[in-house]
């Protein structure tokens, strides 16, 4: 015999809650793997060693973040307000350097733009 939708009748069994670590333990656990993240353990970082920047990967992310610094306080931009700093901004792109047609094109077209308002 079917049994209707939502029956609450079925032989399966449910499973058990899942036990709670106390406190403390859970406490000692997390600054556990905060100390061996920290310390850049290998074998908890899935084999990824952390090691201190060259003097030239220093020197070229001053470099970006100062073209960043630049560009983010064009004329362009002058009105834009931005809640993160041109740090934040480098620290996430990565280090593949990126050329998008449709941002050199938008440039040639602001600066087309504002050649015509100032000569009217």
């Amino acid at each position: 015999e079917a049994q209707a939708f939502g029956d609450s009748s079925c032989d399966q069994p449910h499973p058990a809650p899942r036990q709670r670590l106390p406190a403390p333990a859970m406490a000692n656990r997390a600054l556990t793997i905060q100390r061996q993240v920290l310390a850049g353990d290998a074998a908890v970082s899935g084999g990824v060693e952390m090691r201190a920047t060259s003097g030239s990967e220093d020197a070229e992310f001053a470099e970006r973040v100062k073209a960043m610094k630049e560009w983010m306080s064009s004329e362009r931009f002058k009105y834009t307000k931005r809640p993160y700093a041109p740090e934040d901004v480098i620290k996430m792109q990565g280090t593949l350097p990126l050329h998008f047609t449709g941002a050199k094109v938008s440039d040639k077209l602001y600066k087309m733009l504002r050649e015509h308002q100032a000569n009217g």
